[in-house]
C-alpha cells in the first residue's frame, strides 16, 4: 500500500536525490531502549540533508503505521512539528512482537507526502518472543 496515494500527494518519485534525503522519512528501531526493557520506533526527516523547517516550508507531521503479522495497518502515532522545529519523533511500543512492517509518512507543507517503509528482520521477530514454529504457521518463512 503506498500511503502517498491514499492521501493524494504530489508525484515524489520524480524527485531528485536531494529531495529524497531531505524529505523521506528514516525510520529506526530501538529494542530494549536504554535498558529500560521499553521498545521504540524512532522517526526522523532529513537525517543526512537538513530539511529547511522555516515558515514557509517545513515538515508538519509525521505518522507511524504497523503492519501486523496478519497484514491489518494499524496507527501507531502522530507528531505535530511547527516551523523550527527538528521533524525527530519518538513512539513507545507496547507489543513489538505483533509487527512485521512499519511505515512512516511525512507531510512537508511545500512538496506533499514522503514514505518510507521497513520490514522487521526475522532476529527481531524472534527476540520478541515468537517461537520458530509459530513464525512458521504465521507464514515468517524463518
Amino acid at each position: 500500500m503506498e500511503f502517498a496515494e491514499i492521501i493524494g500527494s504530489e508525484d515524489t518519485n520524480n524527485a531528485d536525490d536531494r529531495s529524497k534525503e531531505r524529505h523521506i522519512p528514516t525510520i529506526e528501531v530501538l529494542r530494549d531502549h536504554d535498558d529500560t526493557g521499553n521498545d521504540y520506533i524512532h522517526v526522523v526527516v532529513g537525517e543526512n540533508v537538513k530539511h529547511p523547517n522555516t515558515p514557509e516550508h517545513h515538515v508538519e507531521y509525521i505518522e507511524l503505521y504497523g503492519r501486523t503479522k496478519m497484514m491489518d495497518t494499524v496507527t501507531i502515532g502522530r507528531a505535530t512539528f511547527g516551523p523550527g522545529v527538528k521533524p525527530d519523533a519518538m513512539f513507545g511500543l507496547v507489543n513489538f512482537g505483533k509487527y512485521r512492517e512499519f511505515c512512516a509518512i511525512a507531510y512537508c507543507n511545500v512538496h506533499g507526502v514522503w514514505q518510507n517503509c521497513i520490514e522487521i528482520r526475522e532476529e527481531l521477530r524472534l527476540t520478541a518472543g515468537c517461537r520458530r514454529e509459530k513464525c512458521l504457521q504465521e507464514g515468517f518463512g524463518v
